[in-house]
């Protein structure tokens, strides 16, 4: 347990209570009081941070916060901030009512303000808060309202406005009560996808050998569609080299997102590849005259394994059914990585159920700093986020 004596070099301390609390505007100036209490998940590692920090996108800045009771670690806060332009997800329709007109301009009067959030805007998962187990769970909703206030006034002393503010990703057992402490409004988002392997399996014949018949059949068909597609493995010199064409296939992706946040830097891949080495994989796929054509990224991430981007040519995923062979191989490179688990993410709930995964509900926090603007917030994450309707399936014996 790191002591007072390794606590220096930050941007700011208070007291709160009998906290000590301290933000640094960048991993270097964290490390110390950061790496020593980081949870075991490779997200949670000044690799990662240093990483983002390096190819961050446009915009998005990091706030890392320490707290201590005397001596005593209590706490790890990570929070990004960045202006985000919401009219995009918000263009009125041909006949849209009045009510809904007066609620779109009422929301793009947030637009000259940023957004605070505690976790990461890139993850699926609980990346803005890790608590000592002496925190008692009663203490930790008011003290993460807290801490989101006093970052948001240190940041209001440096000319940023902090207008809304999310708190994200937290599954049904991780789940705050705001209820005593303010008005915060909770929603659930659309599930973790989670693909959990049997520590039987030794290769994919393994996988094929559980599915129900009509599932094989369905793999098989996949499988023979990908024809002529070849794919392998890209070193960081590759991912270089292609950098320009995968940010395209990227943001083939991306753009037609309902509702994105920020879009990636170029170098975002190289540099995660820089410093996670061969933890970060990036599969690649080439059509017959040797042109990429897709690609996905995953993180073996201790005892289990992350789907982080990807992006693919459109008619290529219809001629080819690229984006199911890809999910095929990300369950393959789980397998042969030896993980328990690979986390999908969100996004695309119903094609990853086919394959066997199975959704864990995800909830977040907004709320608005402006009184006015924060009874609004209900309708907003109603229009914002609108439940998708899918079919669970269970591909296995």
């Amino acid at each position: 347990m790191l002591t007072h004596c390794l606590r220096q070099g930050f941007d700011a301390e208070v007291k709160f209570r009998d906290f000590t609390v301290h933000l640094f505007t960048s991993m270097e100036m964290a490390e110390a009081e950061w790496s020593a209490n980081s949870p075991m998940d490779e997200y949670w590692q000044p690799d990662y941070h240093k990483a983002l920090e390096g190819a961050a996108p446009g915009g998005l800045k990091p706030l890392y916060v320490t707290f201590w009771k005397g001596d005593e670690w209590a706490g790890l806060a990570y929070f990004q901030y960045k202006k985000i332009d919401l009219s995009e997800a918000l263009k009125s329709g041909d006949r849209e009512s009045a009510t809904s007109a007066i609620l779109r301009k009422l929301i793009l009067s947030w637009l000259n303000m940023h957004t605070l959030v505690l976790g990461n805007m890139l993850l699926t998962g609980k990346y803005g808060c890790h608590f000592s187990p002496d925190i008692d769970l009663e203490q930790r909703p008011e003290l993460v309202l807290w801490l989101t206030e006093w970052v948001s006034n240190w940041l209001k002393g440096n000319k940023i406005n902090i207008g809304p503010v999310l708190i994200k990703d937290f599954n049904f057992g991780q789940r705050f009560d705001f209820n005593e402490v303010c008005c915060v409004t909770e929603f659930c988002v659309q599930p973790n996808m989670i693909f959990s392997v049997p520590e039987q399996w030794n290769d994919m014949e393994d996988y094929v050998e559980a599915l129900k018949s009509k599932a094989r059949i369905r793999y098989r068909r996949a499988r023979n569609m990908i024809a002529g597609i070849t794919s392998r493995n890209l070193s960081l010199e590759d991912i270089e080299h292609y950098q320009e064409k995968m940010f395209q296939l990227y943001k083939n992706i991306a753009q037609n997102a309902g509702f994105n946040l920020f879009i990636l830097d170029k170098a975002y891949f190289a540099e995660l590849k820089r410093r996670l080495g061969d933890d970060f994989v990036v599969k690649a796929y080439f059509d017959t005259e040797k042109q990429l054509v897709g690609f996905f990224t995953v993180l073996k991430n201790y005892d289990h394994m992350d789907a982080h981007f990807l992006g693919y040519e459109i008619k290529y995923n219809k001629e080819h059914q690229l984006y199911l062979n890809m999910l095929f191989d990300m369950i393959g490179e789980g397998i042969e990585k030896k993980v328990r688990k690979i986390f999908m993410s969100r996004t695309a709930v119903e094609i990853k159920s086919s394959v066997g995964a199975q959704a864990v509900d995800t909830y977040c926090y907004l709320f608005h700093r402006n009184k006015i603007y924060n009874k609004l917030v209900p309708s907003l994450v109603k229009r914002l986020y609108k439940a998708e309707e899918w079919q669970p399936r269970s591909p296995f014996k």
